[in-house]
């Protein structure tokens, strides 16, 4: 298997769950109010329904049958290039990792 992490300011989540109701995925773990910091700058990590500056961790487990992720990536991509138009330099707050993933209980 596979793990898909997408890290984004908190305006892009509803963005992406709608790219993912199109696409049919109905299995993914949310986490709202996740701080760090990175080359967006920082954001703290605090009660999402008080601070709309924070991120959003989605994890997406994929099965290395999936045909999900090419899909997934191509659509993560048109959402970051919409928001980069004209600007293809410009650091947005989305970024994807795709690691392994082992189910171990």
């Amino acid at each position: 298997m596979k793990m898909l992490h997408i890290v984004c300011g908190k305006r892009f989540e509803e963005e992406i769950v709608a790219l993912f109701q199109k696409m049919e995925i109905k299995g993914y773990t949310v986490i709202s109010g996740v701080g760090g910091r990175g080359v967006t700058g920082t954001v703290p990590s605090s009660d999402p329904s008080t601070n709309h500056d924070t991120n959003t961790l989605f994890m997406v487990a994929l099965g290395y049958e999936s045909t999900f992720l090419p899909q997934i990536v191509a659509g993560l991509k048109e959402i970051r290039a919409k928001h980069v138009q004209g600007n293809p330099d410009r650091e947005i707050p989305l970024k994807v990792f795709l690691q392994p993933c082992e189910i171990i209980i």
